[in-house]
């Protein structure tokens, strides 16, 4: 081969991986990455880690406890997530920082064999974002044999991800970075049924992959030094059942018969104060008032139980941790604008930082939409009903949100009233 046509060919080489790696990170799904890599990019150590699925990572804000409590931690939970792939998720977080503890999620461990009890493509929002090593190719080794593609299906992104080109968004052209630790919190209300029925039986576990990777992630945390916590975070009553809890009562003897702590929030006695009616975001997952309540009895158990200490006063914390909330407040207002309907939009920004104001052409229609009336009272929202039609334009509501500290402006939006649905819904 000529020198000239050797150099063409090292040019058209290097020009297809260039392209394929633009293409590999344009069509990937950003999720695994928007919520892990400020983990794997932090500067300061964690106290506490958070694992599992949707409810603990709906649930437990880090910056809640980190404002309240001192205690620095991270959401490293992701949506649907099975307690097979939490355990490889929990082995690479324990390389990068150095908890005192470990909350587990109880949400989705079952105890049958063979069965990876997640979707494909919640299993690429747990680990994508892990980095390249011996631990993420076992955990594809581990997801691949339960979808086609096998290994290739985690391993390449374009071989996962090709049919997404018809998806994409402006989202995807840029880097999309969030500060909210890895948190993923709700700030809708349903009202949910309080559950009913208890009971102290517990099943006998069969040893299925749940509970045989339950007992890897004990043992390792056990191995590391870090105390594991199995958290049954609280559900609404259509998700309990006799059978559920006799199941839970299973991995609360397999979790303490292995050095671990069960906190069940579901149980009789739970000493957890949950309002049914506005504590929860939709059928199944806790809102951020109710997650609040759940970190709470976490953050309590992390400061009075493991002496964990308050480190809102040690610069080498506290100066990170200042840096990223004021980001994170900023990406919140940024963000402000998906909120849909009216009592959201003040629950998503809900800050002690701003305060806010109520332009609405008929005061009779807000005790209509649900939970109107509680945001109104929490956030002590100044209700105007004596407008002018330039306040307000062609809508029937505008929400205007001013920074406290020094009444400056920082958000806006207008709501046109759904008479079917009886809400005041984001005018677009």
């Amino acid at each position: 081969m000529s020198r000239k046509k050797a150099i063409s060919t090292i040019v058209f080489l290097i020009l297809v991986a260039l392209v394929t790696l633009f293409l590999s990170n344009l069509l990937r799904d950003k999720t695994s990455r928007s919520g892990k890599n400020e983990y794997f990019n932090a500067k300061t150590d964690f106290d506490a880690l958070y694992f599992g699925a949707s409810r603990m990572h709906e649930a437990i804000d880090p910056i809640y406890i980190w404002q309240n409590y001192g205690v620095s931690s991270y959401n490293l939970a992701s949506a649907g997530e099975s307690i097979q792939i939490t355990y490889f998720v929990v082995k690479e977080a324990l390389e990068h920082s150095h908890p005192k503890v470990v909350f587990v999620d109880s949400a989705i461990i079952s105890d049958e064999k063979d069965e990876i009890n997640c979707g494909y493509g919640f299993v690429h929002q747990s680990i994508d974002a892990l980095p390249l090593n011996q631990n993420k190719l076992d955990a594809i080794k581990y997801a691949g044999k339960f979808f086609d593609g096998g290994m290739m299906a985690f391993l390449s992104p374009l071989y996962a991800y090709h049919n997404r080109y018809e998806g994409l968004t402006k989202d995807d052209f840029k880097i999309d970075y969030n500060y909210d630790k890895g948190a993923y919190m709700v700030s809708t209300f349903r009202e949910v049924r309080e559950p009913a029925e208890f009971t102290d039986e517990a099943d006998t576990l069969k040893g299925g992959d749940g509970t045989v990777y339950l007992t890897k992630i004990l043992d390792l945390c056990k191995e590391r030094g870090v105390q594991c916590v199995l958290v049954d975070v609280p559900v609404p009553g259509n998700m309990f059942s006799l059978s559920r809890q006799r199941h839970m009562n299973a991995l609360k003897v397999l979790t303490e018969g292995h050095g671990g702590v069960y906190m069940g929030f579901n149980e009789k006695d739970a000493d957890i104060d949950i309002d049914y009616r506005y504590n929860f975001g939709d059928s199944v997952h806790l809102n951020y008032i109710g997650g609040n309540k759940a970190a709470d009895k976490l953050a309590k158990y992390m400061t009075d139980d493991l002496g964990i200490e308050d480190h809102r006063d040690d610069p080498s914390y506290a100066e990170p941790w200042k840096a990223d909330i004021e980001k994170y407040r900023a990406q919140c207002i940024e963000r402000a604008v998906e909120q849909t309907d009216a009592a959201a939009y003040i629950n998503w920004l809900r800050s002690d930082d701003y305060t806010f104001r109520m332009y609405v052409k008929d005061k009779d229609l807000l005790s209509t939409q649900y939970a109107m009336d509680y945001c109104i009272d929490k956030y002590d929202v100044e209700v105007i009903e004596d407008i002018d039609e330039e306040q307000v334009g062609n809508y029937d509501m505008k929400i205007e949100v001013r920074r406290k500290a020094d009444g400056e402006f920082a958000a806006k939006q207008f709501f046109k009233y759904d008479y079917n649905g009886k809400i005041y819904m984001k005018a677009e």
